[in-house]
């Protein structure tokens, strides 16, 4: 009874022979096939991590031109005047370059000083790309200032 238990694994082992190959044939096709399908979605999460990369960047010099204009104030004074904030927000920004190397250009907007005192400043800061008409981040703050002057 055992001889004839071997002869039949052997038998049987010799016909299945060529479908190992089969298979991996067949799952290599199957796992091509499926990596071939993911590229698309791999190369669009690499454009939106470059572009929010370049929002964050834009988003910061945002915030911090708006922390520099609410912190502008002579050397004397204890709160800004309009005078003080109109001569800040006239200053032209130099180009920022963002981790990826894309230039982003801060401007203030134009305002006026209020009409009674004491009153408030309304500003607005834009990041666009140069050549580029759409901000990419932008802001607008009101900046109390006590006097003219």
């Amino acid at each position: 009874m055992f001889s004839n238990e071997r002869t039949f694994s052997s038998r049987a082992l010799s016909n299945e022979s060529g479908l190992g190959l089969m298979e991996v044939v067949i799952s290599m096709s199957l796992l091509g096939i499926l990596a071939i399908s993911f590229i698309p979605v791999l190369t669009n999460s690499w454009k939106d991590t470059s572009t929010n990369t370049t929002i964050a960047t834009a988003t910061q010099i945002v915030n911090e031109q708006i922390e520099g204009a609410r912190a502008v104030r002579s050397a004397t004074a204890t709160s800004p005047s309009c005078q003080d904030v109109l001569a800040f927000l006239n200053v032209t920004l130099a180009p920022v370059i963002d981790p990826r190397g894309v230039s982003l250009l801060p401007q203030w907007s134009a305002t006026s000083c209020p009409a009674a005192y004491p009153g408030v400043v309304r500003a607005q800061v834009l990041v666009t790309r140069p050549g580029t008409p759409t901000p990419v981040a932008s802001a607008v703050t009101l900046i109390f200032v006590k006097s003219a002057v």
